[in-house]
Parts: structure tokens; sequence; C-alpha cells
């Protein structure tokens, strides 16, 4: 799979462009783009990869992910058994930094919203509630045109720059180099996503990007800032996450399930990522 450089359509009578989807279909694959992403999820949880990062996300999350990162969704598969069903809602929303006008953020009215814009290089994530204003206001640009639809998304920006938030993307990450470095990493990311619930060794990963260990280790910490340990662990546990909420596996179970060989391991690398036990979590 290659990380895809998507092309958002645009309309001659709108400066950002919008769309609500029901069903994973542009988010299930490995991409970027220049434009900035605004994503709420009403519907449907899962694990975000976005840069150097795994992140676990529910409903009523709203991330906000810069230029040229790469990101894929990866939502947990719906319990629902019609074809009808609808395992996911979400709206996004793709609009350019200055939303396609020159030196529209330095006018003072926008000062907020080019505050969070500038300090949103490294992502955000914010947890909402399902009637937060924020949430009622990016209804609305979906439900109105012309100026309300322009006036509802800033007016979200701007009161999404006074909430606390979490960064995604550690300081240590630099955007690849969209040529080698896009076929390399993708095969990389590629094959752990498939590979991650068994055993998979160093040799195993080196051998995919065509590296020695020693320039594969150097390599994959440069371009996530992370170990490969520290990238599957993290996965693992994500997924080990997701497993736990459902409460439908035991804790061993879980445990194997997602790709740990033994309870000791999991259980140290769980409290080490999340800061609680696999039982704490629970619950």
């Amino acid at each position: 799979m290659i990380i895809k450089q998507l092309a958002v359509p645009k309309s001659s009578n709108q400066s950002f462009q919008m769309r609500r989807d029901y069903f994973p279909k542009h988010q299930s694959i490995w991409h970027y783009h220049e434009e900035v992403e605004l994503v709420l999820v009403k519907k449907g949880a899962g694990t975000l990869f976005i840069g150097d990062r795994i992140k676990n996300f529910q409903p009523g999350g709203l991330v906000l992910i810069p230029p040229q990162v790469p990101h894929y969704w990866l939502f947990d598969e719906s319990e629902g058994t019609e074809e009808s069903d609808e395992p996911i809602d979400c709206f996004v929303i793709h609009f350019k930094n200055d939303f396609g006008v020159e030196k529209f953020l330095n006018i003072p009215e926008m000062n907020n919203i080019k505050s969070l814009l500038i300090q949103s290089t490294r992502g955000k994530y914010i947890e909402l509630t399902e009637n937060n204003y924020i949430v009622k206001l990016i209804l609305g640009c979906l439900e109105s045109t012309g100026i309300t639809k322009l006036f509802n998304l800033l007016e979200a920006l701007n009161l999404i720059n006074d909430l606390e938030s979490e960064e995604l993307i550690s300081e240590n990450y630099s955007i690849l180099n969209y040529s080698e470095d896009q076929f390399r990493m993708n095969n990389l990311m590629s094959y752990i996503r498939e590979n991650y619930k068994h055993k998979i060794s160093l040799n195993d990963l080196s051998k995919v990007a065509g590296m020695t260990e020693n320039s594969f280790c150097r390599y994959f910490k440069q371009k996530t800032g992370k170990t490969p340990v520290q990238f599957l662990n993290e996965l693992r546990i994500s997924h080990a996450c997701f497993q736990l909420r459902n409460n439908k596996m035991s804790l061993k179970e879980i445990c194997y399930d997602s790709g740990f060989n033994n309870f000791v391991s999991f259980h140290k690398s769980f409290k080490a990522i999340t800061g609680t036990t696999p039982t704490q979590f629970k619950g």
C-alpha cells in the first residue's frame, strides 16, 4: 500500500470543503494532503495513525490534522449485522491555512484562528460532549450555505483555540521526503498493521525496509521518533484497549490476541503506555 497524496475536490463557490461519512471509505488509506483537516467523530471508535503517533479515538473526538502529515483511520469493526447499518458518522472539513486568500489571517479579527493554526503543527485532539456548541457549529457548516457556512467554521475554529487539547505528533517527527521515504515507510506501516498480532523481529522489519538492522533502527527512530519496539507496543496496546472496552475476552486472551507472548510483558507495557493496569482500564 502506497501513501497517497489526495487531491481534495474543490468548488469555485466555496473556500473550504466538507463532507459527512457514514462508512470508512476515504479514511482507510495511508494518505496526506496540502489542506488542514478537521474531523469530528460523532459515531465510531478506533485508532488514528498520524505521523509518529498511534491514538485511540472515541465518539466526540475532534481532530485537527496539519497539512502534509500522513494519517490513517482504522475504525473498529462494527457490531451491526445488517448491510444498512452505518458503522460511523464523521464530519470531515478540509481548508487551506489561509482559506485561499492571501493575508486573510492577518486581519485583527482572525488573531485567535491564526494562533490556533500556528500552534497546531503537531496536530490536536480534543474530546467534545454531544451538546457542545462547537458540534452544533460544525453541523451548521454542513446545513448552511454562503457566508453563514464560512462563519460557522470560523466561529468553531475560534472556540477550538480556547480549549485544552492533546498534541498528537512528537517534536522529533520529521515529515517524509515523499519519494523513497514514502515507499519505504508505507511498506513498513503496511507490514506492521498486517502482522502486529504475531511475532515481528527487527530482522523481519529491516528486510521489508531493505536495510541492515542497525541502519533500519536509526532510520525508523529518525522518521517516527520511536524505536520499532516502542511503535509495535503502542499499536498492540491500542488494540488491547479496544478489546477491553468491548469486554468480551479474558485478559489472557486479549494479551495473546494483541501480539504479546506473555502476560508479564503485556501488563508492563500496558501500564507504561496507558498509565493504568489492564484490570483498572477494564473497570
